[in-house]
């Protein structure tokens, strides 16, 4: 039986980094899973990228979902030849060979992409398992009971990676050192940057400076730029990331069109007080479906991040998104999202579970996060019963924000 998950401290986190450190060492292929964002596809790609520097084998399960802003993930795992497992027959063909399955940035196993697949022919089977993640409370899970667990408080799970990342450089000294390779460092930059805002929003501020500091400069180090030659073109400004503000400049771009898409959401935001609320199920599609890619498609990927941080901005203080989808093992669902705006920080979110769950008793399908930032899934049913469900929780935000 999975427990709630508790912050490692003290001896307790020397082992279980001691036991990461001698698996990753033993074992020759590795399998990868995780939710699917910045945070959790920059840890994974950054170990796994390590590993593959050791001669080692890594896959890693990456359904779509991943947002334009993040190609460039995708291309450093094609480079690297670094396999992607976008569907349950790719997943399964790993058979014997998958030696270790290591977990990264997730909840609990609602969120993990193919979880029942992933069950049954691995961890069922007592595969070796890694748990790597920073979340904590609401509904937040151990995956597994005998894993080895990696959790404790963070900006973001790629910090826990770095972590990992030089304790295998102190017992493998003949290793490369990781944090001189460009694809590792962006990685983590990139999760870093993703679970933060960009910066904005840290819980740890010692720890995001002395990450931020560190892996930047030795991105900046490690930066080459290849004159022209022989006809052929050097490298130009916009070719590479040399700095961790390079990579939240492309993280925050948006195209024309995803502009128009935002300012027109932007417009059917109900804010009252502080608290900003916006119904972005099939109603408001209507409405705006000439403008707006509909849930369904990569292109509302795109937009969803800026969207979500945009609400409580514009609210004020926090913000409430809520649209139809799919959960990670491809079912029907409501999304119920919520965010604090950057300035504020007076409401700990994970508090509206308790009424989520009553209003959708029977619906609920789980869900949580951090103080400032929460996702919950219920059943798809009725538009308007779902939005009469939902009036007493944003009551509660109300008369509960500072």
């Amino acid at each position: 039986m999975v427990s709630l998950k508790q912050p490692i401290e003290g001896e307790a986190w020397t082992e279980n980094i001691n036991r990461a450190v001698a698996l990753l060492e033993k074992k020759e292929n590795f399998l990868f899973c995780g939710d699917i964002d910045a945070d959790s596809v920059g840890s994974m790609i950054s170990l796994a990228l390590f590993l593959r520097l050791m001669e080692k084998q890594a896959s890693i399960v990456l359904t779509n979902g991943l947002s334009k802003n993040l190609d460039y993930l995708v291309k450093i795992l094609s480079h690297n030849s670094i396999r992607m497992l976008k569907t349950e027959n790719e997943i399964k063909s790993m058979g014997e060979s998958a030696e270790a399955l290591i977990i990264c940035d997730t909840a609990n196993t609602k969120l993990i992409p193919f979880y029942s697949v992933l069950l049954e022919n691995f961890i069922a089977k007592n595969l070796q398992v890694i748990e790597i993640d920073h979340h904590f409370g609401a509904d937040s899970e151990s995956i597994t009971k005998n894993g080895i667990k990696l959790f404790r408080k963070a900006n973001a799970t790629t910090e826990i990676v770095g972590e990992l990342l030089q304790n295998l450089t102190k017992k493998l000294p003949e290793a490369m050192d990781p944090f001189s390779q460009r694809n590792i460092l962006i990685g983590l930059l990139t999760g870093l940057l993703g679970d933060t805002a960009g910066g904005k929003a840290i819980q740890f501020k010692e720890d995001f400076d002395y990450w931020m500091q560190k892996w930047g400069e030795r991105l900046m180090q490690n930066t080459r730029w290849r004159k022209a030659k022989n006809g052929r073109p050097g490298d130009s400004k916009d070719s590479k990331f040399e700095s961790p503000e390079k990579i939240k400049e492309y993280l925050d771009h948006l195209s024309r069109e995803q502009e128009e898409c935002l300012a027109a959401l932007t417009m059917k935001i109900d804010s009252q007080n502080g608290l900003g609320f916006l119904n972005l199920m099939h109603s408001t599609y209507k409405e705006i479906k000439h403008i707006c890619p509909p849930y369904d498609s990569d292109r509302f990927t795109d937009i969803l991040g800026f969207l979500l941080n945009q609400v409580p901005e514009e609210a004020g203080k926090i913000g409430v998104v809520c649209y139809n989808g799919k959960n990670a093992e491809g079912k029907k669902c409501i999304f119920i999202k919520l965010r604090q705006a950057i300035e504020y920080n007076r409401f700990d979110l994970r508090q509206v579970e308790v009424h989520i769950k009553k209003a959708y008793e029977g619906y609920y399908m789980g869900g949580g996060g951090h103080p400032s930032a929460v996702s919950f899934r219920v059943v798809f049913f009725d538009e308007e019963k779902f939005i009469s469900r939902f009036h007493p929780i944003l009551d509660f935000i109300r008369t509960n924000m500072d």
